[in-house]
């Protein structure tokens, strides 16, 4: 074959060859109004089967959990807890796999999740309400070219929850979600992230989210025969206490001082009554507004509620404490004090103990008033003796014993009352 034979022989070659390049170009390229996208997603679906695991039967598909909490409420009546949020899944279904440069240089693409393999995850059988029994049953699915598979769908729940109010308002509530697969083998391995919770977000003015702990989770159903096998999500969540603080926290202090100033106002004093009068009202008033506001099946009562019950006890004695003083020393007493007693009070720490000094002792007026009853009483043959002057001495030594003794019984009740306040408020501030 000559040299012309063959370059011409070369040059058909090369024409032959530059012509199947631009009919093989031409075959992947969009035609009509077809883009990119359209070409790919029929191309990806042609013989793709969405009720088939995407991967061989034998191996495990990895499927990666992420849940981020929005806003928490607690419906405390029913002990209901409701989150908000969103549920992110990924995983690898290499039948989706695709060349960009073959598609113009397409690396994603989203597809409507029930053109593809569902992994059924749910929310466990105890939830009241979820979206549905599946969390990308509506759900878009973003595929990209190596197969990844990622979906974020909207969580929105609600599931019961042991509510403790034993601290309220100052109680924190530990509620549990339960996110995973029923299941008899393990074909689908769960990967659970860390949770979220956005902060910024929670509009919830009276909860707010501690902390969210997540665990592994195996526990057999309702269902027969059948395992749920997820990630079980501890939410802390606590509650918002500001307004408390001036509802009821500054009431108790107030109350609790009112009831120890009763005992150090003089012992012939009235006002003592009507002051615990006062406290038992407004106590009274507390336990009514407890027993509105709290859940009346609560399994165990409220240390406030407990607290402000045993506060009405307290003041209740020192009401008919304080009745008992003030007839005392109102009253004029002919017998004198037992000599234990008359003994007791006379001792020097006792006397320093109680602040013994100008509320015992009787005043000028009163010494006259006493003298002058006690005068017209001998006149009138009516005294508790024959002589006068040794009666009042007598008798204003007796009445002053009395009132050393009722002053002597508020302050050893103060003490009491202080240390039982203590106790009280050590044992809710715990």
């Amino acid at each position: 074959m000559g040299k012309g034979h063959r370059l011409a022989f070369i040059l058909v070659c090369l024409v032959g060859c530059c012509y199947a390049d631009d009919a093989t170009s031409d075959s992947n390229k969009p035609t009509g109004t077809q883009t990119w996208i359209d070409k790919l997603k029929k191309d990806l679906l042609v013989n793709y089967d969405r009720n088939a695991r995407p991967t061989q039967h034998y191996n495990v598909t990895n499927l990666d959990l992420k849940i981020t909490i929005r806003h928490v409420d607690i419906d405390e009546e029913n002990s209901i807890f409701s989150m908000y949020g969103w549920v992110k899944m990924g995983w690898l279904d290499t039948r989706l796999t695709w060349n960009p440069e073959d598609y113009g240089g397409l690396r994603s693409v989203v597809f409507p999740s029930y053109y593809l393999w569902d992994p059924e995850m749910n929310m466990h059988s105890m939830t009241l309400e979820s979206t549905g029994s599946s969390f990308i049953g509506t759900a878009n699915v973003r595929v990209s070219f190596d197969g990844m598979h990622n979906c974020t769908e909207r969580l929105s729940f609600k599931s019961f929850c042991e509510m403790n109010f034993r601290r309220w308002p100052f109680d924190t509530q530990h509620c549990s979600v339960v996110v995973g697969k029923t299941a008899d083998d393990d074909t689908i391995q769960i990967r659970t992230l860390p949770a979220e919770w956005e902060k910024i977000g929670q509009i919830n003015p009276m909860w707010e989210i501690v902390s969210v702990a997540v665990e592994k989770y195996q526990s057999p159903v309702e269902v027969r025969y059948e395992k749920y096998n997820g990630y079980q999500y501890g939410i802390v969540v606590r509650r918002k206490v500001q307004i408390f603080n001036s509802t009821i926290i500054a009431p108790a202090i107030v109350l609790i001082l009112m009831s120890l100033a009763s005992f150090w106002l003089p012992a012939h004093s009235s006002e003592k009554v009507l002051l615990n009068c006062i406290n038992a009202a407004i106590v009274s008033a507390y336990l009514l507004f407890f027993t509105i506001h709290l859940p009346l099946l609560a399994t165990r009562t409220p240390l406030i509620v407990m607290f402000f019950s045993n506060s009405l006890y307290l003041t209740a004695f020192s009401l008919v404490l304080s009745v008992i003083i003030v007839n005392m020393v109102k009253t004029k007493h002919c017998r004198p004090l037992h000599p234990y007693i008359k003994g007791f009070i006379s001792l020097p720490g006792v006397g320093m103990f109680a602040w013994i000094g100008s509320s015992q002792k009787m005043t000028a007026t009163d010494d006259e008033d006493w003298s002058g009853e006690l005068k017209n009483d001998t006149l009138t043959g009516e005294s508790c003796s024959s002589s006068a002057d040794e009666a009042s001495q007598v008798q204003l030594g007796i009445q002053q014993d009395w009132i050393q003794f009722a002053v002597i019984m508020e302050r050893i009740c103060f003490v009491v009352y202080v240390f039982l306040y203590s106790v009280m408020a050590a044992s809710y501030l715990h």
